[in-house]
């Protein structure tokens, strides 16, 4: 998530005047540690709904591959303990349970339960993205501001402004984008932006502070990502698409003093070489090979911890994730948790700092407390799958407000680039 140097001035006086969090040494290479002090609750949930996200894994992978012509959605249950399969032919979706178990034989299938859906995701989301693109956009933004899948398949939620909303069915008829799936419109908010971890030398890891010039001659800060590897070997880290332009020169924060910020040059991290526009998405080109550029490893709490991040996965209904974004550590936040995803499937709109709005696919999810601010975007979205283990889900993309949290997924975005998690942490 992008922040201006200007707004910056202002958090850097408003932290002065209250005191701020501060925060010691950024991680230096050779002294972090990877003894956890993660949360006990935290751990144990995550252990206990293991089960639960296996079998989710599994039948999505089913779903978005040979059962797509009947997959509608999944939801996950963790206080029920039980995993929604949503289909148009639950006679074919006995027969995808019934590959995932063949696929991934450790799954607890008993946890399934199938219920009708109206239609399929694939359907679903093409007409999110129709609608979504006859909308448009004006000089006053875009007409509507998000498109997601409703949980249970039913058809699909439409958010935008409250004095849009009378208009958009007709307007949308005249425009052709009419069909038997049925449309929800709800006043919404712009979905905005949201530009250790502060100058760490290299290999560098997701949640390091980026820094970097963006247009008008200003400075903006993101976080890094997933650390990817191409397969000749050479190592990337990948951050938000709308924080940087391609080929800008990305580096640490140079300010002596964690949290204080001064959007000046640190050490050196590379240059935009990959965008995917669809995702949100940019890869940083470390110039370096064989994990020396980034390894797969996630800043989090308390100072100097790091964990390796070992699979990639995709969210689904139900589920909560946590986010490193710099921002939000450096904000006295540490690192959010708690973060349960009600809409798997959302199409919305972005306004990049070149002024440009993007369409972007990805995954919402709410916080009973905190999900995001300014300065996280690119930050990697993960789930615990121990104590000393992390899963890469994605990379933070946007908010609405400090509640919610958008973020795109990191199987689509390895595949966009050629690339892999890398496999050094």
């Amino acid at each position: 998530m992008k922040r201006a140097r200007s707004a910056a001035v202002v958090l850097a006086l408003a932290l002065a005047v209250s005191g701020g969090t501060g925060g010691s040494g950024a991680r230096a290479e050779g002294a972090a540690t990877r003894t956890h002090g993660i949360d006990p609750a935290l751990l144990a949930h995550a252990m206990r709904v293991a089960p639960l996200n296996d079998v989710a894994q599994a039948l999505g992978e089913q779903g978005r591959g040979d059962f797509a012509d009947v997959y509608g959605n999944l939801v996950v249950d963790e206080p029920a303990r039980s995993v929604t399969l949503y289909a148009t032919d639950t006679a074919r979706a006995a027969r995808l349970v019934a590959a995932a178990k063949a696929a991934h034989r450790g799954i607890d299938t008993s946890l399934v339960k199938v219920a009708p859906a109206a239609y399929t995701k694939r359907a679903l989301h093409e007409q999110a993205e129709k609608i979504v693109a006859a909308a448009g956009t004006t000089s006053d933004g875009p007409a509507v501001y998000s498109a997601a899948v409703n949980p249970d398949a039913s058809g699909v939620t439409v958010t935008a402004k409250q004095s849009a909303i009378g208009a958009l069915p007709r307007s949308l008829a005249e425009r052709g984008v009419t069909g038997s799936v049925p449309v929800t419109y709800l006043p919404g908010s712009p979905v905005r932006p949201t530009t250790w971890r502060w100058n760490d030398g290299r290999p560098q890891i997701g949640g390091d502070v980026l820094i970097g010039p963006i247009s008008g001659g200003k400075v903006g800060q993101c976080t890094s990502g997933i650390a990817a590897e191409n397969p000749a070997g050479r190592d990337y880290l990948i951050t938000a698409a709308h924080c940087y332009s391609q080929g800008t020169r990305v580096t640490g924060e140079g300010g002596p003093t964690p949290g204080k910020w001064t959007f000046t040059a640190g050490n050196e991290i590379g240059r935009i070489s990959h965008v995917a526009g669809q995702w949100d998405a940019e890869a940083v080109d470390t110039g370096l090979s064989d994990g020396k550029g980034s390894k797969s490893a996630a800043a989090d709490q308390p100072e100097g911890r790091w964990y390796p991040v070992t699979s990639t996965g995709f969210s689904y209904n139900g589920q909560s994730v946590c986010h490193n974004g710099a921002r939000s550590y450096y904000d006295g936040r540490g690192v959010p948790c708690g973060i349960t995803v009600d809409s798997d499937d959302v199409t919305y709109q972005l306004k990049w700092h070149d002024g440009t709005w993007v369409t972007v696919r990805g995954v919402h999810g709410t916080a009973s407390a905190y999900g995001c601010t300014n300065g996280d975007s690119g930050a990697l979205v993960f789930t615990l799958t121990g104590a000393d283990a992390r899963q890469a889900r994605g990379i933070v993309s946007a908010r609405q407000n400090t509640r919610d949290l958008f973020w795109t997924e990191a199987p689509d975005i390895l595949k966009a680039f050629g690339m892999q998690l890398n496999p050094h942490t």
